[in-house]
């Protein structure tokens, strides 16, 4: 992060993953000394009221939490974060948006797709007061945006159109070329990936989903220093095909680094 320009921010989603505020504590105090740091989002499970609290007196870090978990009144009385993550219809983003501005709560709005969702999104940020975070709607991802003229940002921001509806013209061209009859399945490739522990050690899998179940369940440590994954790449080797046939039926926890 030293190599970081100071007005470039980063936003911190754990996803719960950090546990537990005994955990999670030290980890983000820690981090606290590197000045791009913006926010924390979800640093914990929601739910736990207690620890989200504990969290907040810990760190300077504002904490994000999605809006409803807990339940709003709760989040508020209790005061478990600093701000919230907005998403969902209109009326229920309206809705929301409307009581973090009385509980003086700044939020992001997340409301992810294309550029069509991005335009609309643009317009429920313009009008309601406490939309101050950095919104989140994916459509740089895209390979069209399917709206002309393109979104254009400028220091962080976007002008907001004054024409009917949207203020953008569906690009047409885009929208026969990307059609689809259905939702393709989601595609599942030969992947393997590997844990590497400052022990030496190595823990297999065949997808992350099924590293965070045995690290949400207590099965991996918790936070080693210098633990980092990486995926091992199929050279077409019979050691690969090997270990990719044992991480079918579960995680594989070896000594050192046989791949």
């Amino acid at each position: 992060m030293p190599t970081l320009p100071k007005h470039f921010k980063i936003d911190f989603d754990f996803n719960s993953l950090l546990l537990d505020s005994g955990h999670a504590g030290r980890y983000l105090v820690e981090l606290e000394r590197f000045s791009n740091i913006a926010i924390y989002e979800t640093p914990i499970p929601q739910e736990d009221v207690e620890g989200n609290k504990l969290l907040r007196s810990k760190t300077r870090i504002p904490i994000a939490m999605h809006y409803g978990n807990p339940p709003i009144m709760t989040a508020l009385r209790e005061e478990v974060c600093d701000g919230f993550v907005i998403g969902g219809g209109a009326k229920s983003v309206i809705e929301a948006g409307t009581i973090a501005a009385t509980a003086n709560k700044s939020f992001w709005l997340q409301l992810t797709g294309s550029g069509v969702t991005a335009a609309w999104a643009m317009h429920l940020a313009a009008v309601l007061t406490h939309a101050r975070w950095p919104a989140i709607n994916l459509n740089h991802m895209f390979v069209s945006d399917m709206v002309k003229p393109a979104i254009k940002l400028g220091n962080g921001s976007a002008a907001i159109p004054d024409k009917p509806g949207l203020g953008y013209e569906l690009d047409e061209a885009a929208l026969a070329k990307y059609r689809i009859d259905r939702i393709p399945d989601r595609p599942r490739p030969n992947k393997l990936y590997a844990i590497r522990w400052p022990s030496g050690a190595t823990s297999y899998y065949r997808n992350a989903d099924e590293f965070r179940a045995e690290f949400v369940s207590g099965k991996l440590s918790v936070f080693a220093r210098g633990v980092y994954m990486e995926e091992v790449i199929d050279n077409g080797g019979r050691e690969w095909k090997e270990m990719h046939a044992r991480v079918q039926r579960g995680g594989v926890h070896l000594k050192g680094r046989p791949m």
